[in-house]
This record gives structure tokens, sequence and C-alpha cells, in this order.
């Protein structure tokens, strides 16, 4: 191996060290040069050829001179070479103040110890590595000065690094999230330590008590490293959280834009996100979670910032035509903001029902916006200005909730399901224009709904083509049902899985661009096909899965879907694409950004978000929750807005 002639310290990133970086010093290497470059030939082998008998050059290389170390993992990584044919390195002593501490063990590219700096009172420690090869010679590192500094003035914070997790294989940049523990003080500043050496420092948190480290690891060497955080609640009172063993790998294709491949992590959201997560034009990133707070993401997976809401965020957030955001609470109030996180309405902010609400809003081509509540009203609010659209709103459509979101026509009619099992048509001024008349099942998911061309035999025995609006309707049953959005009439019905065995749905319909609707059941992904003119289904297929969620399709028709923990790509021929072990479920939808970023909200608190190699979601038809990945849930204006 290469001897490397000088310490190297581990390189840091844009975030302030903690430790200062020493000047190297120039030190008398009058010793170690006597042994490494004195030649002592004696004796032969049984060939008669010379042996070379010079010491071994040894040198530590981590952790570099007057480190501040901590922890129970402190790396003492050394590089060794014998010196002359045949020779070899038999093994390596770290000794500590001169005594023994332990015996090094190569790992094809160093030999390391880790050292226990528990079992040392804080202080300055002298640490030497001791070569020796096949012939006994020895050689003797320079020796590195390091100060230990683990006891505290008190009980620090406990923290916990939540990403990455232990053995995950990591290459160059990663992202290290420490999280602070419920009732613990609070946190002033955090350190975090890799193989037992502060790097990085950070003393502002990105919300909910949790810290974030970039940290470039091309400085470590491969396999094995140790991550700690050293969490400060005072000038010297901290604690030093359990460790994360990584395992450093070569770049083996690892976020080189493949399809299935992870961009990013983002981290700082507290709850369960149960919607979708919406794209607003900027690429930004808007959701909601369990824990009353609306969050805005970055493109690039970085909290921007987060609103506080009265109530569990349990719908999916709509953007509107100007970048505003929209969002709905269980406290019964519907949030208008600024993409900047800004009241969009003054001071009211919200517009307030008196009812909980959990269905998302939907916005109509005049920016009206629409949204039903557990009392069984729909609302109607000019996304302007907070105000109620006109006097006749709102209109009490049942008195069952209204759970999911309605869509709206390109005529604008507005359509509208309730947990009553029955669907209802609304024009814009509140009159209702036509109610299901069979109960369908109590509906709990979203709906689809697209329009069709088709043929009609008049009675002068003349075909006539015209457009039929269709609504892609899934009740609590496991039914799907296809419903005329001219009169509300029931064409057709297909029971997606046994209504005894099955639990409720999840999953909402969708529609791929040739017409297949997909929609996840607790057995699988099923696959209709409905003949246009017998409006009778067909299956396609079923793709075997467990608890599968909603789906959505990209603009190269590959199909996404979570179940279980498993993410799942499919083609449309029902061939496996790939999977990805998420080690995670995730309740809501899935969301597909305009440079073909799968988002998944998985309920560890993490956002994640994976290379799909397509440009967005497919333009055609109804892809995705609510048609598009801002949530607008109408035909028409943005067809093809994804």
């Amino acid at each position: 191996m290469n001897f490397l002639s000088t310490n190297t310290p581990l390189r840091m990133s844009n975030h302030h060290l903690v430790t200062r970086r020493f000047k190297s010093k120039s030190k008398s290497l009058l010793l170690m040069g006597l042994v490494l470059f004195s030649t002592v030939l004696s004796g032969c082998d049984i060939f008669g050829a010379a042996i070379d008998e010079r010491a071994p050059r040894i040198q530590i290389v981590r952790p570099f001179d007057e480190a501040l170390v901590s922890g129970r993992n402190l790396l003492i990584a050394v590089a060794a070479e014998a010196l002359g044919d045949g020779n070899y390195v038999s093994y390596i002593n770290i000794n500590v103040n001169g005594i023994r501490a332990g015996e090094a063990v190569f790992n094809g590219t160093s030999y390391n110890l880790k050292l226990n700096t528990y079992d040392y009172p804080d202080g300055l420690y002298r640490v030497e590595a001791v070569a020796f090869d096949k012939f006994q010679s020895r050689g003797i590192s320079a020796p590195v000065l390091v100060t230990i500094d683990n006891v505290s003035d008190g009980p620090g914070p406990i923290m916990d690094i939540i990403d990455p997790s232990e053995g995950d294989e990591v290459f160059g940049n990663i992202r290290v999230v420490a999280r602070s523990q419920p009732g613990q003080p609070f946190v002033t500043r955090v350190d975090l330590l890799v193989d037992g050496v502060p790097v990085l420092s950070e003393t502002d948190s990105i919300g909910n008590d949790s810290f974030v480290f970039d940290y470039d690891t091309s400085a470590l060497g491969l396999g094995e490293h140790t991550l700690e955080v050293k969490a400060y609640s005072g000038p010297s009172v901290f604690r030093i959280s359990d460790s994360v063993t990584i395992n450093i790998t070569t770049d083996s294709g690892q976020n080189d834009g493949r399809p299935g491949t992870l961009r990013w992590k983002g981290f700082g959201m507290n709850g369960e996100v149960e919607g979708a997560p919406a794209i607003g034009f900027n690429s930004d990133i808007y959701f909601g979670t369990t824990s009353d707070t609306l969050y805005s993401f970055s493109p690039t997976g970085s909290l921007k910032w987060k609103f506080p809401t009265k109530g569990a965020i349990r719908s999916s957030v709509l953007v509107g035509n100007n970048e505003d955001i929209f969002v709905t609470a269980e406290g019964g109030r519907l949030y208008g903001l600024t993409s900047q996180g800004q009241r969009l309405w003054g001071w009211a902010t919200n517009y307030s029902t008196g009812a909980e609400v959990r269905s998302s809003p939907t916005l109509g081509s005049d920016g009206t916006i629409y949204f039903g509540d557990s009392a069984g009203k729909l609302h109607a609010v000019n996304s302007f200005d907070g105000l109620r659209a006109g006097s006749n709103w709102p209109v009490s459509v049942t008195s069952s909730s209204i759970v999911v979101p309605p869509v709206i026509g390109r005529d604008r009619t507005i359509f509208v399901a309730s947990t009553d099992g029955h669907v209802y048509a609304y024009d814009p001024s509140g009159q209702r224009v036509w109610k299901t008349p069979d109960n369908i099942g109590s509906v709990m998911v979203g709906m689809a709904m697209v329009e069709k061309q088709v043929s009609v035999t008049l009675p002068t025995g003349d075909r006539r083509t015209t457009t039929a609006v269709i609504l892609y309707v899934a009740s609590n049953s496991g039914v799907l049902y296809a419903i005329a959005g001219e009169d509300g009439s029931i064409l057709w019905s297909y029971q997606l899985s046994s209504p005894v065995l099955s639990s409720p749905l999840r999953s909402s319909p969708i529609v791929g661009p040739d017409g297949t609707i997909y929609v996840g059941t607790d057995t699988g992904l099923i696959a209709l096909n409905q003949d246009t003119n017998a409006f009778t289904p067909r299956l396609r297929f079923v793709h075997v899965a467990s608890d599968v969620g909603t789906p959505v399709i990209d603009s190269n028709e590959v199909i996404y879907f979570m179940a279980g923990k498993t993410l799942h790509a499919i083609n449309p021929n029902n061939t496996p694409y790939w999977q990805y072990q998420l080690k995670t479920e995730a309740d809501g939808p899935l969301t597909i950004t305009r440079d073909g970023g799968l988002i998944v909200a998985g309920n560890d608190y993490r956002l994640y978000s994976f290379e799909t190699g397509s440009v967005g979601l497919n333009p055609e038809q109804w892809p995705t929750f609510q048609r598009n990945s801002r949530h607008t849930g109408r035909l028409g204006i943005d067809a093809t807005d994804g």
C-alpha cells in the first residue's frame, strides 16, 4: 500500500468546525528516520538471497494531531508498509501513553483499532503505533496528541441519530439527522462525532429538536465508520448519543440518476402525512401532518418553513394558480397562505366551518375552492379573499360526513361523495343537479373522473358520438363503481376484494393514458379495462401485494405504489420495474414532481425522493390523486399541468 507521509484531517463541509485545524508542526523525525531508513542486511534465505530487515514504515493517519476526542468509538487508523522483497507487516500495536491499548486490524486499506475513550480519565494523551514485520523488525510512528473530553458537568440532553440507520451503505455526501428525545433540556449545540472526533457543529435546529449535518465521507476510508452526536445544554453540560455504524462503499451506481435510486431524504417534520404532498410551480413541496402543522420543503429536500394549524391535517394541500397554498385542518378551518408561508387573507388567514374537516380542497376554474365537512356541508370559498363564494354557500348535502375531496367537470359541475353512500352533483350556484339513486356504500377515498367519446344510436337509427363524463368511485365495501356524470346512474360495478375478508380501501382509483383503471386493495393492485360502448369492466391484471395505497403514473407510463413498507414500480404490462425497501410505511398517496422525482412521505417523519427517469406525471386522463401534482381535482383548464 502507499505510505502516507502526512497526517490527513477529516474533510469538513460548509458547516463551521468544532475543532480548529492546527498548523503542521515541524517535528523531529530523527528517531523515526533512524529506524525507517537504516538498512540491516543479514543472513540468507533458503535460496541464498539476502533478506532486507529494515523496519516497517508506519504513520497514524487518524485522528489528526491535537484532536479533541470523545465516546466509545475513537478510530485509530494507521498506514504501514514493510520494506524489502517478500517482507510484510506482521502486526501493529497501539500504545496510549506508552501502554499497549490493543492490536490494530487490517481492513483492506488501513490498520484500525477502535478505542473506548471512557476507559481513560479526561485529559491529554500520547498515541503511538508500533509495527512489526515478519522478521520482528519494529517501526514506531510519530506520536499523535489527543485530548479526551467525556465528563460533563451535569446530565445533558439525550439525542438519537435517526438517519442514517445502523448498517446503512453510504457514499460521498450524506445527511446526518439527530433528534432530541421528548422531555429533554433545551439543546444549545450539537456536535457530530465521526469515529470519535467532532467534525461539525450546529446550533440551529430544523424544528422539533432535530439537527441536520451535511457531511462529506470521501475523506474516510472504505468500510465501517461510527457516527455519534454530542448534545449540549450548557457550555460544559453534554451527553454523547448511542453510536450508529455506517459502511462506506465505492460509488457503484448510487445516486447516478438511474430509476429507483434515492435522490434525497428530507427531515424536520413531525407527525404522519395522510394526504398527498403537493408540488408548486416553483417546485417546492407542501404537505400537512397529524401534528397540526403545514410544511414547505425545497426541491432538494430542505425544510423551508412550517405553519401551525388548529387541528390535525389529514387532507392534501392544494396549490392555486398564483402559487398560493390552501389546506384544511380537522379544527374546521381552510387556511390560505403564500408560497413563503405568509397569511394570504390578512389577519383572518382562515375560513372557519364550525365542523371538523378532513376533505381536501378542490379548485374551480374561476378560483373558487370547494370542500366538504363532517356535518355534510359543501363549502365554496373565494380563494382571493377567503370569503364564501355566494349567499347560497355552504349547502347542506347530507347529514353524514364528507371526507373526500370534490371533483369538478369541464362544465364546472361539482361532484361530491359522502359517507352516506351517495354521490351528488351541484352547479356553481349551489343548486343540486342530481343524487345517485342507489346507495353504493360509504365513500372514504378520492374519486377519479374522465371524459370518454361514446357512440349512441338514435331512435332514427342514426349513430352519434358524444362526450360522456364518468366518475370512478370506490366504496368502503371494496366495490368500484362507474357513475355517469350526466345523471348519476351507475354504469357498472366491480367487486375489487372480498367484502367479508377485505379491510377498508385506502387507495383512490386513478386512470392511465389508455383508460386502464388502477386501484389498490389489501391483496394487490388491480387493473381494469372498460369496454367503451358496452360500459363493462374487464380485469386486466392483479399485481399481488399487501396493503396497496393510491398509485401514480409517470410520463413513461410506469405505475408506482406503496405496499406495506415496499415501494413498487411496475410496467403497464404488469412486469416489475424496480422495488425499494423503505423500512417504513406511507399512509398518503404518492406524488411525482415536474423533473421526475417520486415523492413519498414516510411514517418515520422522513420525506423521500426517488429517481423515475421520467419528465413528471403522465399528462393524460387521471394519473394521480386529484389529477395533478397541485391537486386541483378538475378537468379542462389544467389538463397537462403536472
